[in-house]
């Protein structure tokens, strides 16, 4: 007589373990990639917010400017009618 093994069964012990396998190794694939979605959203949040703040700070140098052209003039014009005064 040969001894033949006889077929063995899947148990749900063993189920059970390969499940628990596959969802374990699904979650930490599935993390970085939702991670990485949000990183992306963060991503475009602050490059609006960076491209408003230079919009803003362009706006704010361009008054700025205009300001120190026409403090310039009253200066000019206040220089000459002091000097004129003055003789």
């Amino acid at each position: 007589m040969t001894d033949t093994p006889a077929p063995s069964r899947i148990s749900v012990k063993d189920i059970i373990t390969v499940a628990c396998a596959i969802v374990g190794a699904a979650f930490v694939i599935s993390g970085p990639i939702r991670g990485d979605g949000q990183r992306e959203q963060r991503l475009q949040i602050a490059e609006t917010k960076i491209g408003q703040l230079e919009l803003r700070d362009e706006r704010r140098s361009d008054l700025l400017n205009k300001i120190d052209i026409r403090t310039a003039r009253i200066e000019t014009k206040l220089e000459m009618m002091t000097k004129g005064s003055i003789q």
